[in-house]
């Protein structure tokens, strides 16, 4: 009986790629509106990028330990317990 190739994820497909450069952008571009962090996780079931906003670094628990986290680029902006500096 012959093996069956594993399936691809749709985030790891060429469309899953392009939706996540799209939803990436939103994401960075939120971030730098909010100063907030950003958080950025992949829906394979519904063939979707989730963004999100995040809690202070200290308060994060369960799927926000787990997604990509998209923080603001101006330090200046970053609100307190946000951004690469927390």
């Amino acid at each position: 009986m012959a093996r069956r190739s594993p399936k691809v994820p749709w985030s790891q497909t060429q469309e899953g790629v392009t939706a996540y450069e799209i939803a990436r952008a939103n994401a960075q571009r939120l971030a730098n509106e909010s100063g907030f962090d950003i958080g950025l996780e992949a829906n394979d079931l519904f063939r979707e990028w989730r963004t999100m906003a995040l809690p202070r670094r200290e308060n994060r628990r369960g799927f926000e330990l787990q997604c990509e986290v998209v923080s603001c680029e101006s330090l200046d902006r970053c609100q307190p317990g946000h951004g690469p500096r927390s």
